[in-house]
Order: C-alpha cells, then structure tokens, then sequence
C-alpha cells in the first residue's frame, strides 16, 4: 500500500476518533444517545468501511505493480536496440581506430623512406656540385696560370724589343 493510502486512512482514523470525542464532548444529546450514535458509527465502522477501504488500497496498489511490470516488459526491447547500437557503434569506432591507427603507420613509414631517398638524393647531388666546383675552380686556375704565363710572355717580349 503506498504512503497516501496508508495515510489517508490513518487520517480517516484519526479524523472520525476526533470527531467522536468532539461530538461527546460538543453533543446536546444525552450520554445515551451518544454512546449509541458511537456504538452505530463503531457498527458502521467495523462493518467493513476500514476492511474496503483496504482493499480497494491493495486493489489500486496490485493494478499499479502490475502494470509497470507490463511497461516494463513492454518496452524491453528499446534497451535491448541501445545495447545492440551501443555495440555496434563500439565495434565500428574500434575498427575506425585501427585503421586509422594503420595509415598513420603507413604514412609514417612512406614518410621515412621518402626523406631516407631525399637525404640520399642530395647528398649525391651536394657532391655532384662539389666536384663540378673543384673541377670549375682548376679550369678557372688553369685559366689564371695560362693568362699568367702569356701576361709574362708578352713583359718578356717587350722587354726583348725595348732591350734591342
């Protein structure tokens, strides 16, 4: 029996033990006839008011058990449909991860031999340019001391003239 019934009876209870004692008290009829109109509101009382009362409590109260049970049942299957979509949503987001997780590797790994070949690449190119210098600066060298020697040839043959 919930709380309101149960306290709704108690205040019935209560309610007519309070207006008894007001009606004896407050009452202008005579202490027999009081006592009597008692005994029948007692009569009427144990007659079975407080008996239906409380039933029909325990009546509602078992219509009520009853059907959150069937909701309950009834509405089974939307927590059985957010388990299965929780899990599948789960599951994907797992898969999506590892695959993510997997091109990332991949790239890395392409991303490591690229700049493996470009090291290589330049380095081969840093040397290409460092001999086509060295090979550039003997021409220009070889250049210098041929203009050198003819410079001096040309002071020789002038000083031969100059001299004869």
């Amino acid at each position: 029996m919930g709380k309101k019934s149960c306290g709704f009876l108690i205040g019935a209870v209560i309610g007519g033990a309070a207006a008894a004692a007001a009606a004896l008290l407050l009452a202008p009829k005579s202490g027999k006839e009081t006592r009597q109109d008692l005994l029948h509101q007692l009569d009427d009382l144990s007659d079975g008011k407080a008996s239906n009362c409380l039933k029909t409590a325990t009546q509602k109260s078992n219509e009520w058990t009853k059907l959150a049970k069937d909701k309950t049942k009834e509405y089974e299957w939307i927590a059985d449909k957010v388990d299965e979509t929780f899990d599948k949503a789960k599951e994907t987001s797992s898969d999506i991860l590892a695959n993510f997780k997997h091109k990332t590797e991949d790239l890395s790994e392409d991303f490591k031999q690229t700049s493996a070949e470009l090291k290589e690449e330049t380095e081969e190119q840093v040397e290409d340019i460092v001999l086509d210098v060295e090979e550039i600066a003997d021409d220009v060298a070889d250049a210098i001391e041929e203009e050198k020697q003819d410079i001096q040839e040309e002071i020789s043959e002038e000083d031969e003239q100059q001299n004869i």
